[in-house]
């Protein structure tokens, strides 16, 4: 009699061949002599199967499970029978078991794949993609799911690959030209991303988003002509596509911002719920100083798609306005800001899914907070929120293009590299005449030691003056002109800086997206927008000791350095060349001149009584003002302090002038007219207020809560004049009458300011500090 070895294997030659009868038949008998064979119970499971009897199939197969439940061939067959059943979870979890006892088992692998390429980038389903692509190199559909998942997964290069290699296979397949072109977009690669756009465009003629993506390309190249061609070939294709709207208003914005509103209005009359089209005309309301129209369209858009990103952060940083009606207002503004960065942060935070956060990774920079600073508050929660908000994005974006870069704990030293200098990078736009230039980037530049210190200067934005010159001759390397963040980035960590410095982070686009990422083991921010950043990749805020106060600590997210005084290096103010006479701005002669000169958004509504209450102690005095660049703004602080004027029984048009900004030149010419320069209460003034002592002005300045608001105070400590600074609104108040009454009282002050004005110039002692944070 043969054994069971001999009669399986003559079972499985009739099942192979067929005979399915004789197979079933040997099965039997095997089973009879041996009930619990695993191999028969497996066979004569997968016999059910092929005749159409899955649940007596499955039932099979248990029992061979049950028997040797080491086969990986057993669970992939009964994974296929489960899956036909349409239990796909028990399917799932029988090709995983088969993988886990056989890796690369092809049918467990030919099973999971189809499931797994249907749902989330996950590990495991990137996995099992390649494997199963490894296989069947020719399937299509798997090669574009895998290319899908990478991309969302944020692994562009290995996605653009894929799509790549999916082309090759099928030339004619639309979806792989255009998300081909999307990745080569999104990474810089902007021509080759609009050839792989005309291709989409050709495979599918009838479509509206190829052209849409195609001028979106284009217009990006600044090929304004040809991108407007395309957009309105994809409306002619699809009338109400409200994409092609906003690409075509978008195009025309740039030289026209009137015609954009026109072309995008048109437009949401076509597509009235588009929040893309929602998105850009509030921003294009926002940028005419029309911000209750702008919320409005970014509170619709909101409300229509409630997941839209754009919407929500115009929405939320749309919240802060330059100047507030009143306290109440600012209160109602801040609290709703508060909300919508919340809802925000639930949207594409730092706990959201990696899918949104790729999907919103281009807003990183597109809406700074940069106004909540100046509504006199502590601002560390919110921008510890905001900055992980960006960091996040940010690193959903650049996190598979940039090496890791280990950063340093904030507590610990930093131990010294083992080469001779230090490679200190600088990133900002400011390489150029401008306050940042005149109080922080200077100093650094022409005063740190070279024998020490290998300066790396990135310039990230494109004005260039003498400043410029001087900075790239001190710099071993000097980057600019490099378009879009991912180059800045990846040359930033080649160019291996052991310290990132930054003179301001919140200012522009550009250097907050870079304050975003980790690209040196050290990164630090200076005060040049003086309040914290709230970003988690800024390890130390670089401020002075006279600048800061005692508990100032707490109101930061970076930790605190505190140089030597004042913190920085300056160099006198050069003389104007120009005169300027109180005529020419709108002041009468004789009558006491205050210079009011700062942003109009650092004049809080809570100190509006300070200007009546110094007029109505002299008539006839004058304060002037520069308007701001959107007249909305200007209007409302005249509205502002016309109320406050009004409740002293004055009219406030008879003593606050508005006069036009000024050149530099100008403005310092300015200064040598007036009789008091009056600082901003709670967000003070640096580089105008040292301005206003080089030019012999007497400064009346109050001490505020925050760095910020103590710049002037500061400058005055420096200055050996402590006693001058006001303790209090009313002292304020009382200074600015004494000084504006008394001829005699503004020349003591005068030569004051005047005799200790060097002791501010040329500090080393703030150069040595610096030097000491870098080197330890």
């Amino acid at each position: 009699m043969a054994t069971v070895r001999e009669a399986l294997g003559l079972a499985v030659e009739y099942h192979l061949q067929g005979g399915l009868t004789e197979a079933r038949e040997l099965y039997g008998r095997i089973l009879a002599v041996e009930p619990d064979q695993p191999h028969a119970l497996h066979l004569l499971g997968v016999l059910d199967g092929q005749e159409g009897r899955p649940v007596e199939a499955m039932a099979q197969i248990r029992r061979a499970i049950a028997s040797a439940p080491g086969i990986a061939d057993f669970h992939a067959n009964i994974g296929k029978l489960a899956m036909a059943l349409g239990r796909t979870d028990e399917a799932v979890a029988l090709h995983r078991r088969a993988l886990t006892l056989c890796p690369g088992h092809p049918d467990a692998l030919a099973g999971l794949a189809p499931v797994l390429a249907e749902g989330a980038p996950t590990d495991e389903a990137v996995s099992v993609l390649r494997q199963r692509l490894r296989l069947t190199p020719e399937d299509g559909g798997l090669c574009f799911s895998l290319a899908r998942m990478l991309r969302a997964r944020g692994e562009a290069a290995e996605a653009t690959a894929a799509y790549r290699r999916l082309i090759v296979l099928d030339p004619t397949h639309v979806a792989a030209c255009n998300n081909l072109g999307n990745l080569l977009r999104a990474g810089g690669a902007v021509e080759q991303a609009v050839a792989s756009f005309r291709c989409a465009t050709r495979l599918a003629p009838g479509s509206a988003t190829m052209p849409v993506n195609l001028g979106a390309a284009l217009a990006e190249l600044g090929r304004t002509e040809a991108a407007t061609a395309a957009f309105r070939r994809a409306i002619a294709c699809q009338p109400d596509n409200g994409d092609a709207y906003f690409g075509l208003g978008s195009a025309f914005s740039g030289p026209c911002p009137s015609d954009g509103l026109r072309v995008m209005s048109h437009g949401l009359r076509a597509a009235p719920d588009h929040p893309g089209l929602l998105y850009a005309l509030g921003v294009l309301h926002a940028g005419r100083g029309e911000d209750t129209m702008a919320t409005g369209f970014w509170a619709r858009g909101v409300e229509v798609v409630p997941e839209d990103a754009a919407c929500r952060m115009a929405l939320c940083v749309g919240q802060l306005r330059h100047v507030y009606a009143d306290g109440a207002e600012l209160a109602s503004r801040r609290e709703a800001y508060a909300r919508h960065l919340a809802a925000l942060d639930g949207l594409i935070g730092p706990s959201a899914p990696i899918e949104a956060r790729l999907s919103a990774c281009d807003l990183a920079g597109s809406h700074l907070p940069f106004l909540l600073a100046y509504q006199g508050m502590d601002n560390r929660t919110l921008q510890e929120t905001y900055g992980g908000i960006v960091a996040g994005l940010m690193a959903a974006r650049l996190g598979s293009r940039i090496p890791t870069t280990p950063e340093t704990p904030r507590a610990s030293t930093r131990p010294r590299p083992a080469r001779t200098r230090l490679r200190v990078g600088i990133v900002s736009s400011y390489f150029h005449d401008h306050s940042v230039w005149r109080a922080i980037l200077a100093g650094w530049l022409t005063r740190l030691d070279p024998e020490r210190f290998t300066l790396l200067g990135y310039h990230v934005t494109g004005e260039q003056d003498a400043c410029t010159a001087l900075a790239a001759s001190r710099c071993a390397v000097f980057r600019r002109g490099l378009g879009v963040v991912e180059r800045w980035a990846e040359t930033i960590v080649a160019d291996q800086p052991d310290v990132l410095l930054f003179p301001e982070v919140g200012m522009e686009p550009m250097t907050h997206r870079l304050a975003a990422l980790r690209l040196a083991a050290v990164q630090a921010v200076a005060w040049g927008h003086p309040d914290t950043t709230g970003l988690p990749t800024l390890d130390h805020y670089l401020s002075g000791d006279l600048l800061e106060p005692p508990d100032g600590d707490a109101f930061y997210s970076e930790r605190l350095v505190r140089l030597p005084n004042l913190g920085c290096h300056v160099e006198p103010t050069r003389r104007p060349v120009v005169s300027v006479t109180r005529g020419r701005l709108g002041l009468p002669g004789g009558a006491p001149a205050f210079l009011c000169s700062q942003s109009l958004f650092k004049y809080l509504p809570q100190h509006d009584h300070v200007f009546p209450s110094i007029a109505a102690a002299l008539p006839g005095s004058r304060f002037l003002f520069f308007r701001h660049r959107q007249a909305t703004v200007t209007r409302s602080l005249e509205d502002r302090l016309e109320r406050a004027f009004a409740v002293q029984g004055l009219d406030s048009r008879e003593y606050c002038v508005f006069a036009d900004q000024l050149d530099h030149d100008a403005y310092l010419a300015t200064l040598r007219v007036m009789d008091v320069y009056l600082d901003s209460i709670g967000f003070s003034g640096f580089n105008t207020a040292l301005q206003a002592v080089e030019a012999g002005l007497p400064v009346v300045t109050a001490r505020g809560r925050f760095m910020r608001g103590r710049l002037a105070a500061a400058l005055l400590d420096r200055l050996g004049m402590a006693d001058a600074v006001a303790k209090s609104p009313d002292d304020f108040i009382e200074d600015a009458i004494c000084l504006g009454r008394d001829p005699a009282a503004r020349t003591i002050r005068k030569a004051r300011q005047t005799a200790a004005l060097p002791t501010v110039y040329r500090d080393q002692a703030a150069i040595v500090g610096l030097e000491r944070f870098l080197t330890g």
